[in-house]
C-alpha cells in the first residue's frame, strides 16, 4: 500500500492529508452538521465570503443567507439530512461581510459515519454572481423585445428553419384567427394562407428560400382566415440569420389594406 509523503518525505496520516486537501482547494468548501451549523470551512470559503474562520464556525449557514432565503435553505438542509430531498445542485443568494450579495451555486454531499448515518453535509461554492446578472440582462432584452415584437400593428409571424411558427403577435393573431399558443410549432402555410390573383397559394417559405430578402406589395395577394374570410393585403417574407450567415428561421411582416 502506498502512503502519501508530505513535503519532507515522511509517510502523512490519510486523515491529515484529507484535511490539508480540504484546506487547500481552490474551490470554497463548508462543512455543517445536522443542525446546519458550520463545523469547518477552507480558506476560500472564507475568502468567498469575506469572514473569518472564527466568525463563520458555530454558526448556522443559512445566518449568511440573504434574509428572504434563510426559512428556505434551512428546511432545505433539513430534508437533506433526514435524506426526503435528493442532492441536487442549488442556487442560494449569501451576504458578504462588505454588504454585498453574492449568488453562490451550492453542491452537496452528505457525510456519514461508520454506521452510514448522516452527520452533516459538506458544500462546494462557486460564484454564480455574474452569471446571473448576464442571464438577468438577457431576459430583460428579451422580455423587451417581446414587448416591442407585441406592439407592433402590423401582424408579424416568425419561424423556424422547418417552416413551424416560434411567434405570432397580437395582429398576426387578429388576421389569421389563431391564438399564438394555438399556432406555436404548426406550419406556416396552415396558419397564414396567403393566394395570389389567380386563388394560386403562395409558398411562403420558398419565397424566402429564393433569395436574401423576397417582398410583395401587390394589392391583389390575399390572406384567408380561419374562418376562410379573405383579406386583401400587402406581405414582406425576409430570412431570420445567424451569424454565420445560415438561415435559422423567416419573418412574415403583413399588413391589411
Amino acid at each position: 500500500m502506498i502512503e502519501a509523503l508530505n513535503v519532507a518525505g515522511t509517510v502523512q496520516d490519510p486523515a491529515e492529508r484529507r484535511r490539508q486537501l480540504f484546506e487547500d482547494a481552490p474551490i470554497a468548501y463548508h462543512e455543517i452538521d445536522k443542525d446546519g451549523v458550520i463545523r469547518a470551512v477552507n480558506q476560500a470559503g472564507c475568502e468567498l465570503l469575506g469572514y473569518s474562520r472564527e466568525e463563520l464556525i458555530g454558526h448556522h449557514v443559512w445566518e449568511f443567507v440573504a434574509v428572504e432565503q434563510q426559512q428556505i435553505a434551512r428546511d432545505t438542509i433539513a430534508r437533506k439530512v433526514s435524506r426526503q430531498e435528493p442532492l441536487t445542485v442549488v442556487e442560494r443568494e449569501f451576504r458578504h461581510r462588505d454588504g454585498r450579495y453574492l449568488w453562490l451555486e451550492i453542491h452537496h454531499k452528505l457525510m456519514e459515519n461508520g454506521d452510514g448515518e448522516v452527520v452533516g453535509i459538506r458544500a462546494g461554492l462557486l460564484d454564480i454572481t455574474e452569471r446571473r446578472k448576464l442571464e438577468t440582462e438577457i431576459q430583460r432584452q428579451h422580455d423587451w423585445m417581446r414587448f416591442v415584437f407585441r406592439s407592433v400593428a402590423r401582424a408579424v409571424i416568425t419561424t423556424d428553419v422547418l417552416g413551424h411558427i416560434t411567434l405570432m403577435n397580437p395582429a398576426a393573431e387578429a388576421l389569421t384567427g389563431y391564438r399564438e399558443q394555438e399556432a406555436l410549432g404548426r406550419a406556416l402555410e396552415q396558419i397564414c394562407v396567403v393566394q395570389g390573383d389567380c386563388g394560386e397559394r403562395v409558398d411562403l417559405i420558398s419565397c424566402i428560400l429564393a433569395g436574401p430578402v423576397a417582398s410583395n406589395q401587390l394589392r391583389d395577394f390575399v390572406v384567408v382566415d380561419r374562418s376562410g374570410g379573405s383579406h386583401c393585403i400587402a406581405w414582406t417574407v425576409a430570412p431570420i440569420m445567424n451569424d454565420d450567415e445560415v438561415i435559422v428561421g423567416a419573418m412574415v411582416v403583413v399588413e391589411k389594406l
